[in-house]
């Protein structure tokens, strides 16, 4: 039985509590051990705003705490791809080599079902119409867009739908968002309006960050449309 370490990142943790365990659900259906791993940043808001030592001090945590496990899931493509890319720089020598051996064993959640071998046992169905939301860090960094659709196309009775302007980001970005409002807002309102034509009133995505931004601008201007991580849906599918 494999034994894996979730994390789930802290501002999923506060913002969608109820997301670590739709995940936990699905990994434990696969057969793994699951320990939770929470409360806990990868650091990447402080070094998105340049603040790299802040970033090395609770990186460092988070590495040790998921450093004991075979696997390291995370709930969150740009947390995943902090871990991977970002933190192991930020260290010296031996302790940049820990770094780099840990983030060689951290995947994403979408990346990790898609691939498990057991993948055939969960039976996932789910009737219904989602739009699909590429973020940022799961199409460019991690490279993961095929993998994540692919899932989705796992799920029987479930009709996906693609982004017309799919590549486009949602304006969040992290501090970018909060740096840079007005810009944030009008890239926002474009991916509202791309979402709109799919027909879609569920959104899924791999980033929670990407879908917060985008379910409370619907709820602000009225716009019937709910956000789903692929951990919520894949429990879901569950039945």
């Amino acid at each position: 039985m494999p034994r894996v370490a979730l994390f789930d990142p802290c501002y999923v943790a506060a913002i969608r509590p109820t997301d670590a365990n739709h995940a936990r659900r699905v990994l434990e259906a696969l057969g793994d051990e699951v320990e939770l791993i929470d409360g806990r940043c990868c650091g990447q808001p402080a070094f998105n705003s340049g603040f790299r030592a802040e970033a090395r001090t609770v990186g460092r945590e988070l590495l040790r705490a998921i450093q004991p496990f075979d696997t390291a899931v995370v709930t969150s493509g740009s947390c995943t791809s902090m871990i991977q890319h970002y933190l192991p720089p930020l260290f010296d020598g031996r302790k940049a080599e820990g770094a780099n051996a840990i983030a060689r064993r951290t995947v994403e959640f979408a990346a990790y079902v898609a691939s498990h071998p057991r993948l055939d046992t969960l039976g996932l169905r789910l009737e219904g119409t989602v739009a699909y939301h590429d973020s940022c860090h799961n199409r460019r960094e991690l490279q993961q867009t095929g993998t994540a659709v692919a899932l989705l196309g796992r799920v029987e009775a479930l009709e996906v739908r693609r982004l017309p302007f799919e590549a486009e980001c949602c304006g969040f970005g992290g501090t970018f968002s909060a740096k840079f409002p007005e810009v944030a807002a009008q890239m926002l309102q474009c991916k509202l309006d791309d979402i709109a034509a799919t027909g879609a009133r569920v959104v899924v995505s791999t980033d929670f960050s990407c879908l917060a931004h985008i379910e409370n601008a619907a709820r602000a201007l009225g716009f019937e449309l709910e956000a789903w991580t692929f951990s919520e849906l894949l429990a879901r599918a569950l039945g």
